[in-house]
């Protein structure tokens, strides 16, 4: 029998931490709700599957273990324990599993990935080759964003040399072989699929977009600019530039740090608490300077494209599949503020505290005015729509 250390106790400490605070959250917020999720295979074959409560409850809480398990591979001791802290005091994926998020399900599908792939790259191949490839069948099968993601990153991670194709190989010829029913059900289903891409791909759905486009361009002719008009002004060129725009916004700060872009479109809770913008900053800054670090953000910004492809400008719904590079990023400023506290403590003092008295005055706004924000919005109707 393996003996209990501090770290499991700490550990077992920051999962009752993350429920109470997502039971709190749901306890304040009842009957609000997500509108469920279908699986994508049960969309296609017209078929409703959806995940109940008590799962999402226990995969928030795996997402948080797996967290931990993932850090152990960067940091020595107690800074493991730094990710999932960060986690289970955030409201953000907080809010999505009180309300019955399916993107908690995702994120926890994709920290399974991300863990198989470290597993295969320290040689620990039949752990590895397994984890991999039950959960990107089981992601492919599960999300139409994850149908083009997977390979995506798989093929990314081989083109920038971060592991071998010949480690990569057995898992990458299972999975092939076990999607195969799904590639066949998309064939035989393409109406289905179609519509299911139409309504997952949300971000021209706006009319306005187009008719801001041909009213740009009206304009120009009226001013004698009709040929450059056309290069100009037309619609993919402006598509583009808000294509180009959303990227911008899902990776800025205040999106993440901010109430600006509200979660579930009426909090005021800022999804991951402004004073670790510290660190994020600090980490980032020496983050940046590393070339495989580089890489790494490089390819986990493929996660961003669900949110990028909502209709709405960011969908902070979507877009928790991207949180825990936020995480990472905010724990290795911490980790390099405390290794050189001598120098940066005050730092260290500010975010804190700033932490710290967050914390409080969320936990009271929650309690005292969310629900009656919520009612202001949308007023009886308890069922939060994507966008």
């Amino acid at each position: 029998m393996k003996k209990i250390t501090n770290t499991h106790l700490l550990i077992t400490v920051l999962l009752v931490i993350n429920l109470l605070f997502v039971i709190f959250i749901q306890k304040s917020l009842y009957p609000i709700h997500l509108v469920p999720q279908n699986f994508f295979i049960s969309d296609l074959v017209g078929k409703i599957i959806y995940l109940p409560s008590v799962l999402i409850y226990l995969f928030e809480l795996g997402n948080l273990i797996l967290l931990w398990l993932i850090a152990k591979k960067f940091y020595n001791g107690y800074f493991a324990l730094i990710p999932p802290a960060i986690y289970a005091i955030s409201p953000w994926n907080s809010y999505l599993t009180a309300t019955g998020s399916f993107y908690i399900f995702l994120l926890f599908i994709i920290l399974i990935v991300t863990y198989s792939l470290l597993l295969i790259k320290e040689n620990k191949n039949l752990p590895g080759v397994i984890l991999l490839t039950v959960s990107s069948v089981i992601a492919v099968y599960s999300s139409f964003f994850f149908l083009v993601l997977i390979p995506m990153i798989i093929g990314l991670i081989i083109i920038l040399k971060f592991i071998p194709l010949k480690n990569l190989k057995v898992p990458i010829i299972l999975t092939v072989l076990l999607i195969t029913p799904l590639l066949f059900t998309i064939y035989k289903n393409h109406l289905s699929f179609k519509n299911i891409a139409q309504n997952q791909i949300r971000i021209f759905a706006d009319p306005g977009l187009i008719n801001t486009a041909n009213s740009f361009q009206g304009e120009a002719r009226e001013e004698n600019f009709g040929t450059l008009a056309r290069i100009s002004e037309n619609k993919y060129f402006f598509m583009g530039e808000y294509l180009l725009l959303k990227l911008s916004q899902q990776v800025a700060p205040t999106t993440s740090f901010t109430s600006q872009e509200m979660l579930l479109n009426f909090s005021f809770s800022s999804p991951i608490f402004l004073g670790f913008l510290i660190p994020f900053f600090y980490g980032i800054y020496i983050l940046l300077k590393s070339d495989s670090a580089r890489k790494i953000i490089f390819i986990s910004g493929l996660l961003m494209f669900p949110s990028v492809l909502a209709k709405q400008p960011v969908d902070l719904n979507r877009l928790v599949i991207f949180m825990p590079i936020i995480v990472f990023i905010i724990s290795y400023g911490i980790v390099k503020l405390i290794e050189q506290k001598n120098k940066k403590m005050v730092y260290i003092v500010i975010f804190s505290v700033l932490v710290f008295l967050q914390v409080l005055i969320t936990v009271s706004d929650i309690k005292l005015r969310e629900k009656d924000r919520f009612i202001q919005y949308f007023g009886q109707n308890y069922e939060v729509k994507e966008q």
